[in-house]
């Protein structure tokens, strides 16, 4: 049996990210990743942690259940860590490790169907694009729902290229299962994922035949929101639909009041970028050829439902193209396989010239993974600082409060505490710290809205604060309780970290990290052209802490 060196070394490489790099070095992109799923995880964990108001019993649009999985081997991962007095923000590293094994197995398990369905030379692109996907590098190994709806489908995706291979209702059935665990415990949204795959079936099988599959899927579906309904309903005690309660809130009750535009809107473009960004220009130029492959249109179907559905919501975040990244690189590798096979030229031109096609890709996606990294990490490092002390300690946290990664680097005698800043909108609370872990949960927290609405009493003073977390620059806004620049004799700096200055950097400084070889390749007379283009700054992300006299 000959052994395919080309799979062997792009799996390795596969390994090494989702085990190594992308667990260790990669960002958390969106503070609702933290607040809204770090922190109720470390609360089920470790017992604190803060609060948002989806998670409170009036409005309980997010899923306790969605964490179950991840709590069930952190748990004793964590008392492993307590008897070995590891620092426990290792703990926040073994989760995303379990996260990246996570998409480790759904990614090889769909390599090895399109292996089989379409064809060895189409699963080994597929592979090398998952792997220089800067979009995927972060988002496989983030704690949200989307994340998690984007890796269960690839298991759709397997048994979508199964069933139009082969036309069987079980893969029909299975496929649709994947997407229904991806919604049901995910995001309800990417269901409409697999409305052009039921029409392919309707319009190919008889109606006994349809019915048939239906209510098998249709079990299935009871099945997995069955389950769902009643973890979610015993934690917060009471009925609790909470996929239905998200789409309430983000469709049928919208309004201008409340729904998801109070926190922003962008323009349709908003999407074109954040594609050119996360993945290669390559990867997005094959995607359009392989769309002429019209046996797998279910699946091009499923990709331009989502991107109209999507680029007409006037609130628009990078998180909701999640979904879709493997839709996009299957049809990159099919892309390229449709053009390797009608190249005419000669075979050495051939190979040539997808070398340095395929090159140019890595070295894209190599160029923005590294600047996240590079840019954005500083909190990670910065909040692993933390020193072992005795006591009560608070951390606060004023106009940086959104880049607070989670409470899992906060030892167990750690707060967190948010002090008045120029952020106008509400602020997460604390859960209440009792023996009951449900009680708590199913405790109604005071001062929530689904507003946005500015609560008070989520703010802490400045004399509460042990340390203090900002980046080193002036303030100017007098609301700011704290200025970096002007510290009180008894604060000092205890640790930075390099974030990128985003307002005194450039576009292209901030989305790529080129070697500083090739900056300095720029001939001096250029030098100062080159600079409105690409250019990259700095601020101190700074631990700073406060000296009490001993008493």
């Amino acid at each position: 049996m000959s052994v395919n060196w080309t799979s062997v070394i792009l799996f390795g490489a596969l390994i090494a990210c989702r085990f190594y790099l992308q667990p260790k070095y990669s960002l958390i992109s969106d503070c609702d990743e933290t607040f809204n799923y770090w922190e109720p995880l470390n609360f089920l964990l470790r017992g604190f942690g803060k609060q948002t108001w989806e998670y409170s019993p009036e409005y309980s649009i997010r899923s306790w259940a969605f964490l179950i999985p991840l709590y069930s081997v952190l748990n004793p991962a964590m008392r492993v860590l307590e008897a070995l007095r590891f620092p426990i923000f290792n703990l926040f590293y073994i989760a995303r490790f379990f996260l990246g094994l996570f998409s480790l197995v759904m990614e090889w398990s769909l390599f090895e169907e399109i292996k089989s369905t379409l064809s060895t030379q189409t699963a080994i692109f597929w592979l090398f694009f998952q792997i220089f996907n800067p979009g995927w590098f972060h988002a496989s190994v983030e704690l949200l729902p989307s994340s998690f709806a984007m890796v269960s489908l690839l298991g759709s995706l397997k048994f979508t290229l199964r069933y139009l291979s082969t036309g069987t209702q079980d893969a029909f059935v299975k496929a649709l299962l994947f997407n229904f665990v991806g919604g049901i415990l995910g995001w309800p949204f990417v269901m409409i994922l697999s409305v052009p795959l039921v029409f392919h079936y309707i319009f190919s099988h008889r109606i006994l035949n349809t019915l048939k599959a239906g209510v098998s899927a249709l079990s299935r579906l009871v099945a997995v929101t069955a389950v769902v309904f009643a973890i979610d309903s015993m934690f917060y005690g009471k009925f609790t639909p909470v996929a239905w309660n998200i789409v309430m809130y983000n469709v049928i009750g919208a309004n201008e009041e409340s729904g998801p535009n109070i926190f922003g809107v962008e323009p349709w473009y908003y999407y074109v970028f954040s594609l050119l960004l996360n993945i290669p220009l390559p990867a997005l130029v094959g995607s359009v050829i392989g769309l002429s492959n019209l046996r797998l249109w279910p699946v091009w179907g499923a990709l331009a439902t989502w991107l109209t559905v999507f680029l007409l919501q006037p609130h628009k975040e990078e998180r909701f193209l999640y979904p879709v990244y493997g839709i996009v690189t299957l049809a990159a590798s099919v892309g390229f396989s449709i053009t390797w096979r009608r190249w005419s030229r000669s075979k050495l031109m051939r190979s040539t010239i997808f070398l340095i096609i395929l090159c140019s890709t890595a070295s894209q996606a190599c160029m923005r993974m590294l600047a996240l990294v590079q840019n954005y990490k500083a909190p990670l490092d910065v909040y692993s600082q933390l020193p072992a002390v005795s006591g009560p300690q608070t951390v606060c946290v004023g106009r940086e409060w959104f880049h607070f990664p989670a409470s899992m680097f906060l030892p167990d005698n750690y707060r967190l505490g948010f002090v008045s800043s120029g952020f106008d909108g509400l602020l997460p609370g604390d859960f209440k710290e009792t023996d009951s872990i449900l009680n708590s949960i199913r405790d109604k927290p005071v001062g929530m809205n689904n507003q946005n609405l500015f609560d008070s009493s989520k703010l802490v003073t400045m004399e509460q604060c042990d340390y203090f977390v900002d980046f080193m620059l002036h303030s100017d806004n007098e609301k700011d309780a704290f200025d970096p620049t002007n510290l009180p004799p008894e604060w000092v700096k205890l640790y930075s970290a390099p974030f990128v200055d985003a307002p005194g950097s450039k576009f292209f400084g901030r989305a790529l990290l080129l070697p500083e070889y090739m900056t300095r390749l720029v001939p001096k007379q250029l030098q100062s052209r080159w600079i409105k283009v690409y250019q990259v700054k700095y601020l101190e992300y700074c631990i700073f802490e406060r000296r009490r006299e001993e008493v």
